[in-house]
């Protein structure tokens, strides 16, 4: 069995050892010690063994690891746009190097059995789309960490991102991207590549609706009303934005109850 408390102590000290003083780290320390639970959460759902319970909680503690490498090479205060889009870093593929070097999974989990499944889940949790090919337990996690992932991203997108007022200034001046847009009403996840303003976070977010992999997750998502409780926060300035927005908003609430 899978000690997890013992886990998260050695995150939590890991993290206090990292020489960075990007505002993000806590914030990215209290989102992981989340995803964790929702993680747990899910597996019991899904009825999954206690030992794959386990599994899923300590994948969630382990999903970020990799960011904080990221915010000690680069500077605090780099747009998030920038950090998450036109650098060559990826956190999840760092977080499977940092865990992989000196054998430090050890430090988390005694057993070896599970490493290819911890890691596979780990790099595939933040790609656009699962890779093929995966065996049947890799998939499954690897799913469960995403939508994990996802759904504490949408509680941080009513409730933690977005609070200065010149971000808000900047979302309700923003235009949309026609690429992500045109993702959105493929119903396909909005590639983040094709971002080109602050405002066009909010539609990525709303897009994720289109990459949930389980029932449990999309009933959550509509439980809380994250749609709606994101995309109304805002005052929209410009027309087209604010009718797009609409319609965003329109066609994901339809998409819940038609699932569900």
């Amino acid at each position: 069995m899978i000690d997890i408390e013992k886990a998260r102590q050695e995150l939590i000290q890991y993290v206090k050892k990292q020489e960075t003083e990007n505002f993000r780290a806590p914030r990215k320390l209290d989102h992981i010690l989340r995803v964790s639970k929702i993680s747990k959460d899910l597996a019991t759902q899904l009825k999954l063994t206690e030992e794959q319970i386990q599994l899923a909680e300590l994948i969630g503690l382990l999903h970020d690891i990799g960011r904080f490498q990221q915010y000690q090479l680069f500077h605090t205060s780099i747009s998030s746009i920038v950090l998450d889009t036109t650098t060559q870093f990826n956190h999840g593929e760092a977080g499977v190097e940092i865990l992989k070097k000196d054998n430090y999974i050890r430090k988390y989990i005694q057993e070896n059995q599970y490493d290819k499944i911890i890691f596979t889940a780990i790099y595939e949790h933040n790609r656009y789309q699962i890779t093929e090919g995966l065996t049947k337990e890799e998939e499954l996690f690897s799913k469960i960490i995403r939508d994990a992932d996802k759904l504490d991203l949408f509680y941080e997108a009513i409730s933690i991102y977005w609070q200065q007022p010149e971000d808000i200034q900047e979302i309700e001046k923003g235009t949309l991207s026609p690429k992500m847009l045109e993702d959105f009403y493929q119903h396909k996840l909005a590639d983040n590549r094709n971002r080109i303003s602050r405002t066009d976070q909010i539609l990525r977010f709303a897009s994720f609706l289109f990459d949930i992999n389980f029932p449990c997750t999309l009933k959550r998502i509509k439980e809380n009303n994250y749609i709606t409780r994101m995309i109304d926060r805002f005052h929209y300035e410009l027309p087209e934005t604010r009718q797009e927005m609409e319609k965003v908003k329109e066609i994901a609430n339809s998409e819940l109850r038609d699932a569900l």
